[in-house]
């Protein structure tokens, strides 16, 4: 028996009744048990086409008796009885169920991602899943949901790209500079964790919140945050194919190591999507961001 975290969401229609009913027909799954459910929460849409209205968000914890493709083709049956068509990337949906995290597998596929890739910086997902499943362990990273939420209210407004490609790392910090009130800065004193960022191979970037007096550097016990210098965010650029392969040897290392917290990994390869991807995690980290 495997458990498995599942987040939810719907922006068109009766949003409460889609969610509902998608809860009760995963219930209802011969080889699947309803654990738990968070409160509902409500959120803006992240990247997509404009004009799209609230989420309202959600998380689930299952067990299941079934293999992650498996469960995955059941979630998308779900998903088109109960109205989803295709549609353009991150547009309005009656439902969406994404399957967030399955035990402890790792596994990347054309049709699955396991984790799920933007777990870990997305406050929407991650606010009813530390509700519901503060404890379940993300095996990449490394940590709890409830210290992947801890880390995006209590670190330092900075986002950390690391890439072996200088030219991708600086476009993309120029892109992120270009859109947000943001500036490059030096990589901050991280003691024995600055192995994590690379100086040779990482651009730091600080964000400049509205709200920052919200942001405290303390745990909710009071006590100072141990990782409060740590950036917010990492970007992880894959490098050009074409990188020399003694090169390479050197990233596959850098992307193992756990302990970085909430971390985004993109590839160089296509330009728009890098930067629709980076964008969307920025805003998604700093929702209250305005345009510089």
């Amino acid at each position: 028996m495997a458990t498995c975290l599942l987040g939810l969401g719907s922006n068109l229609g009766d949003r409460e009744a889609m969610l509902k009913a998608a809860l009760t027909a995963i219930d209802a799954l011969p080889d699947v048990q309803l654990r738990k459910q968070s409160e509902w929460v409500r959120s803006q849409p992240i990247g997509g086409p404009t004009g799209q209205a609230e989420f309202l968000n959600g998380a689930a914890l299952i067990d299941t008796t079934v293999a992650p493709l498996v469960l995955l083709t059941e979630l998308q049956q779900i998903e088109e009885r109960l109205g989803r068509k295709p549609a353009e990337r991150w547009a309005a949906r009656p439902i969406d169920i994404d399957m967030l995290l399955y035990d402890r597998e790792v596994m990347e596929m054309e049709m699955i991602t396991l984790p799920h890739p933007r777990l870990t910086f997305r406050r929407f997902v991650l606010e009813p899943a530390a509700e519901i499943a503060p404890k379940m362990m993300h095996p990449v990273i490394g940590w709890p949901i409830e210290r992947l939420l801890l880390h995006l209210d209590r670190a330092s407004d900075v986002a950390a790209i690391v890439s072996l490609s200088e030219t991708g790392r600086r476009a993309l910090a120029e892109t992120l500079v270009a859109q947000f009130t943001a500036q490059l800065v030096e990589q901050p004193s991280l003691g024995t964790a600055a192995q994590l960022w690379p100086s040779s191979w990482t651009t730091w970037i600080a964000f400049h919140s509205p709200r920052k007096s919200d942001r405290l550097t303390v745990s909710p016990a009071g006590l100072p945050y141990a990782a409060a210098a740590f950036p917010k965010l990492t970007i992880l650029l894959d490098g050009d194919p074409a990188t020399p392969r003694p090169v390479q040897s050197k990233w596959s290392p850098i992307v193992r190591q756990p302990g970085r917290g909430p971390t985004l990994r993109l590839s160089t390869a296509d330009a728009v999507t890098t930067r629709a991807e980076a964008v969307a995690a920025i805003e998604s980290v700093w929702p209250d961001l305005g345009p510089s």
